[in-house]
């Protein structure tokens, strides 16, 4: 339940904190006060779309900051916890959104900010809004399903989900036969092209993370060409095949020298030395010129390889793992469109079968709807009856998709709702026979019906009783007093009628006394509810009269 709603610098409201408690709260108060301000904040906090203009004019921001105790609902500090990590001491969880006027929002739960969206998840387990515009909803037949499903609730839940998962395998199986279904010439040419992708990529045989390495080798290569280069030289110079070469004019010298060492004896020293170099020159050439000094692979093999690579990544995704994806996904393309006739076969035969279960799902839940709708027919003319429509039928008709569009992901059922307000006469479609009046009470009853079986805590009403008075004005307090035996009920109402049946009675005034005006809420006392509903009920809240039939109706809705 909501335990405390705080409201500050939203709109004209400069700072309104109340109390609610168990039961029905009831919030009524003067035109244009701000009740339905109320209800906006309460929105905001559920992740509604809240613009700049909510914060009130001269102020930075505007803050809205709501108490629940959700003790006995696991369900949402199960989620928090699992989800964000956030603990909930005794089931208190508290909202707070911040509007600035420059429109960011700013959200914490339990003090951890929070994305919007988050208080969309957790706002759809505390809180259902029923507002003048969901009368407009019982008009549009395509909403009425939905309505039916939620009647059901978790008894047709899982058979939609069975149907839904088969009839995902069951367009796979239409969308894999399409592919085999082919123009015969079209086929012909993607398979030679597929053909040629596929023989591309496996000649290549490229894997993962050679790009790199030949990129590297290339850089090494490149190195290997300088010190070629520089090897070359050295080569030459101390060859001794070629006359021309330093080492060959050496060695003419050492021979000179031996010869005038054989004339002089004192050139031996020269002559062995000059001998000794020539010696060492070779050992250099042999060390460093031999034939397994260097080994050099193709530069240009290399540098083709790595073009050929690139080549086929930008065709087939960009990388060798796209490549792979792709050769995959090519091979089986090819695959589909080889196998032919024989796979259509199959796959016909594959789609009978699931068309069949599907059918035999359907009907399922066909005869679920139509045994719920009968039971939701019966309490809904029981209900709007009770509303002040006592000769009112309704009925829930049902027919079934036509064959091109046969099963939707929730069925083949098409539902609409017929109505009669009046005895004797047909039941037509809700929307050309119901006044605005009677399908706000059709829609009263549907949700009083529905949310008798609803988990959600919090029940808001804004202005529901459009469109009713008199009798009708008292059944619904009747039906609000019902639901809050069972959920903590907010409605905000115009009617002194339903005003009477308030556990809690909150007033919401203006106060123009200064400058600027201000929106206050203030919990009534006896006394106050005395007034106040006699001011609903005449205008005057000091009319004798009107203050005896208040308090009767109070006395009488207790």
């Amino acid at each position: 339940m909501l335990v405390q709603l705080t409201i500050s610098d939203f709109a004209i409201v400069e700072y309104a904190s109340f109390t609610p408690g168990k039961g029905l709260n009831i919030l009524t108060g003067e035109t244009g006060a701000g009740k339905s301000l109320i209800i906006d904040a309460i929105g905001a906090l559920l992740g509604h779309r809240i613009g700049r203009d909510y914060v009130r004019k001269g102020c930075d921001k505007a803050v809205i900051e709501a108490v629940f105790d959700c003790s006995g609902l696991d369900v949402i500090p199960k989620y928090l916890n699992d989800e964000f990590g956030i603990e909930t001491e005794d089931g208190t969880i508290i909202l707070l959104r911040e509007i600035t006027k420059d429109g960011r929002s700013i959200v914490r739960v339990n003090g951890r900010a929070l994305p919007v969206s988050v208080l969309k998840s957790v706002g759809a387990f505390l809180v259902d809004i029923h507002g003048q515009h969901d009368q407009q909803t019982i008009f549009d037949s395509s909403k009425h399903l939905g309505i039916l499903d939620d009647y059901l609730g978790e008894a047709i839940r899982p058979h939609i989900v069975a149907f839904s998962e088969k009839l995902d395998e069951y367009r796979e199986i239409l969308q894999k036969r399409k592919q085999y279904e082919a123009d015969p010439l079209k086929s012909k040419q993607m398979q030679t092209l597929l053909s040629y992708q596929i023989s591309e990529i496996e000649e290549g045989a490229f894997s993962e993370g050679e790009e790199e390495e030949l990129v590297e080798k290339l850089k090494i290569l490149k190195q290997d060409e300088k010190k070629r280069m520089h090897l070359s030289y050295v080569q030459e110079a101390l060859s001794s095949e070629d006359s021309d070469s330093p080492l060959s004019h050496l060695q003419d010298a050492s021979g000179h020298l031996d010869a005038l060492a054989a004339i002089d004896p004192s050139y031996s020293k020269y002559a062995e030395q000059l001998k000794s170099i020539c010696m060492d020159l070779e050992g250099v050439r042999d060390e460093i010129c031999g034939p397994d000094a260097m080994t050099y692979e193709s530069y240009d093999e290399v540098e083709a390889r790595l073009e050929k690579l690139r080549g086929c990544a930008a065709k087939y995704g960009g990388t060798v793992a796209a490549m792979n994806v792709f050769l995959a996904d090519a091979k089986e393309r090819l695959s589909i469109l080889q196998e032919g006739d024989t796979r259509i076969k199959e796959l016909n035969s594959e789609r009978a079968s699931l068309e069949k279960e599907l059918v035999g799902l359907a009907d399922k839940i066909h005869d679920l709807r139509v045994e719920a709708g009968k039971k939701l027919s019966s309490e809904i003319v029981s209900e709007v009856a009770f509303l002040g429509l006592p000769n009112a039928s309704f009925e829930v008709s049902f027919t079934q998709r036509p064959k091109e569009r046969f099963f939707s992901k929730t069925g083949y059922d098409e539902v609409e709702f017929l109505f009669s307000a009046n005895k004797g006469e047909d039941l037509k479609p809700l929307s050309k026979t119901a006044s605005g009046g009677e399908a706000a009470r059709i829609m009263l009853a549907i949700k009083t019906i529905l949310a008798r079986a609803d988990a959600t805590p919090v029940l808001i009403f804004d202005e529901v009783d459009s469109g009713i008075s008199g009798e009708a004005a008292k059944a619904v307090s009747v039906s609000m007093k019902k639901l809050s035996k069972f959920h903590q009920v907010f409605c905000v109402t115009h009617m002194g009628q339903i005003a009477a049946a308030a556990d809690q009675h909150f007033f919401i005034s203006k106060d123009q006394s200064g400058e600027r005006t201000k929106t206050n809420i203030s919990m009534l006392d006896d006394e106050g509810r005395i007034a106040e509903v006699a001011r609903l009920l005449s205008g005057n809240s000091e009319d004798p009269q009107s203050r005896i039939l208040a308090e009767n109706l109070i006395r009488e809705r207790k």
